[in-house]
C-alpha cells in the first residue's frame, strides 16, 4: 500500500515536473480529445500533435466521439477537441438560460465531414432502403453519428424499431462487418476514413449513395447538413460517386485557455490545413473565410483576433477571457 502510494505520488510529480518545464520552454500544453482510433479525428489530431511541435505539447486523450468531447470541454477534462457541428448546433438549442454558460468555443471549421453508410460488396443491400430489416450499427453511446444516423433513417421512412440496432465503434463495426455479425453501419467522418478503407482492402465494401428527395429532405430539416460526394475510386473497388450529406468538423478550445495561445493556434491550423486536409477527398488547403464558415458556436477570442487580422469578422464568446489550465486532472485519473 506504502509503495503504492508512493509510487502514485512519484507519477503526479513527473507530470508536474513536465508541466513547469514545457511552460519554461514557452510550449502551451493541450490535452486534446480525438474519436476512435479509425476514424478521421483521431488521424487529424496524430497529424496536427506532430507538425506543431515549436509552441504546442498535445495530449491526445482518446474518446468516444463528438458529444463526448464536448462533455469533457465543458467539465474541464479536456483542453480542446474536434466536434462535429451538428452537435455544437444541439448543444446551443438544448442550453436553458443564458446563466447556463458554455465553457468552449471554436477556433476553426476544419474540413467537411461525410455520411457512409456501408455494406459488404456481396450484400444485397442496393439501396439505403434496403437497411430495413437488417442487423445496423448506428455508432456508440456519446457519438455524433448516432444522432446523423437516426436523421438519415428518418428521411429513408425507417426508425430504429425497424431494424436490428447494434451501438459500435467505427472499429468495432468494420470488424462486425467483415465478420457478418452486422450487415451494415453508419459513419460520420472525413473521407477516405481508415477503418472503411482498410476493410475494403481486405473484405470489398460499398457505399450507399441517398437519393435526391433524401438529401433534399435533410437538407430542409437540419439546417447544419451539405449536400456533398465521395468521389468514385475513393475506397478500393468503389468506381461510382457517392451523394450524401455531411457537417463540418470544428476545432473547438476552453475558454479557459489564453488568448494569446489560441491566436497562435489558430494561425498554426490554418497554416499547416494544407498538409493536415491533404488526405480528405472533401476539402484542401483552407482559407480564414473556410475556417469561418458552419461553425455553429461563437469563436474564442484569440481565434477572432486572427481572422479579423485576416480579413474575416466573427462572433466572438465574450466569457473567453483564457486563464490558467494548469493543474486539473484528466479523465484517464491522473495529474496533468
Amino acid at each position: 500500500m506504502i509503495i503504492a502510494v508512493a509510487k502514485k505520488k512519484i507519477i503526479y510529480l513527473m507530470f508536474f515536473c513536465l508541466t513547469i518545464l514545457l511552460t519554461a520552454c514557452g510550449k502551451a500544453e493541450i490535452r486534446l480529445g480525438t474519436g476512435d482510433s479509425g476514424g478521421m479525428y483521431h488521424a487529424y489530431s496524430t497529424q496536427l500533435s506532430e507538425l506543431l511541435t515549436k509552441d504546442f505539447e498535445f495530449r491526445l486523450r482518446s474518446t468516444v466521439g463528438a458529444e463526448a468531447n464536448l462533455r469533457l470541454l465543458q467539465t474541464g477534462f479536456l483542453d480542446a477537441a474536434l466536434v462535429q457541428s451538428d452537435m455544437l448546433y444541439r448543444a446551443e438549442k438544448t442550453r436553458e438560460t443564458a446563466e447556463d454558460q458554455r465553457n468552449y468555443s471554436a477556433v476553426a471549421g476544419l474540413y467537411t465531414e461525410v455520411m457512409q453508410i456501408v455494406v459488404r460488396a456481396d450484400s444485397d443491400i442496393k439501396s439505403p432502403e434496403d437497411l430495413e430489416g437488417k442487423k445496423v450499427s448506428l455508432g456508440v453511446d456519446e457519438s455524433g453519428v448516432r444522432y446523423n444516423a437516426y436523421e438519415v433513417l428518418g428521411a429513408l421512412g425507417l426508425g430504429e424499431n425497424d431494424l436490428t440496432p447494434f451501438y459500435l465503434s467505427f472499429s468495432e463495426s468494420a470488424e462486425a462487418l467483415k465478420n457478418g455479425t452486422i450487415d451494415a453501419f453508419f459513419c460520420m467522418a472525413g473521407a477516405p476514413t481508415k477503418v472503411i478503407g482498410e476493410l475494403a482492402e481486405t473484405t470489398g465494401i460499398r457505399v450507399l449513395s441517398l437519393k435526391e428527395d433524401q438529401v433534399k429532405y435533410l437538407l430542409k430539416m437540419y439546417p447544419y447538413y451539405l449536400e456533398c460526394t465521395i468521389p468514385g475510386n475513393t475506397y478500393s473497388g468503389q468506381e461510382n460517386e457517392i451523394r450524401t450529406v455531411g457537417v463540418r468538423a470544428v476545432f473547438v478550445v476552453s475558454n479557459g485557455l489564453d488568448q494569446r495561445t489560441v491566436k497562435n493556434l489558430t494561425g498554426e491550423i490554418l497554416d499547416h490545413s494544407g498538409t493536415l486536409n491533404e488526405g480528405i477527398v472533401t476539402d484542401g488547403s483552407l482559407s480564414v473565410l473556410d475556417a469561418s464558415l458552419e461553425v455553429m458556436i461563437p469563436f474564442h477570442r484569440g481565434a477572432a483576433e486572427y481572422l479579423k487580422d485576416h480579413g474575416v469578422e466573427v462572433d466572438a464568446d465574450p466569457s473567453s477571457e483564457g486563464g490558467v489550465v494548469f493543474g486539473s486532472q484528466d479523465f484517464e485519473g491522473g495529474a496533468r
